[in-house]
């Protein structure tokens, strides 16, 4: 079986969006809205189709997407952008295969190449932290609705930053 990466292409745009909705279909901790958020972010007038890649099948099957969306983090008057991700779906009988890894690193490497330096993601510390995601609190960096600090993480993509940006995270209207 080959897989391959790709740029999301707007003739895969509805194929995507039910592969997302069956990706979540089973997952109990998820609100099974992934695939209409996907269509707002994509909607929005910040949307960057680079940042949105596909895994396919060699038949073309769309099985794995993952997604970074522009947010701000604001403390008091300095305003940083960042990344959001989200989501990230895997069909389950593809998953425990490196697959979500890939897409994730493969938007990563594309947003560094765009001079982005942060991303924030919010999910499963165990899996994120694999991926070099920390604890988003850690750096002074909040969310701006309740939610268990580990869960909601942060990555910068840079080794070295001149300044670490802080403060509350603010998503744009796309995203409610």
């Amino acid at each position: 079986m080959q897989i391959y990466l790709s740029t999301l292409t707007e003739n895969d745009y509805a194929e995507s969006l039910d592969m997302i909705e069956a990706a979540f279909r089973d997952v109990p901790h998820s609100n099974h809205d992934e695939h209409n958020l996907v269509a707002q972010l994509r909607k929005a007038p910040e949307y960057r189709y680079e940042l949105e890649v596909v895994a396919k099948l060699e038949t073309g099957d769309i099985i794995g997407h993952a997604m970074l969306s522009e947010v701000k983090i604001v403390n008091g008057e300095d305003t940083y952008t960042a990344l959001a991700l989200a989501p990230v779906s895997v069909l389950p009988e593809y998953q425990q295969q490196g697959i979500g890894k890939a897409l994730i690193q493969a938007v990563e490497e594309r947003a560094k190449a765009d001079d982005y330096t942060t991303v924030i993601v919010l999910g499963d510390p165990g899996y994120y932290h694999q991926l070099g995601y920390q604890t988003a609190a850690d750096y002074d960096i909040t969310a701006p609705f309740e939610i268990a600090p580990e869960y909601f993480m942060v990555k910068f993509l840079w080794d070295q930053l001149e300044a670490y940006p802080h403060g509350e995270v603010v998503y744009p209207e796309s995203f409610n």
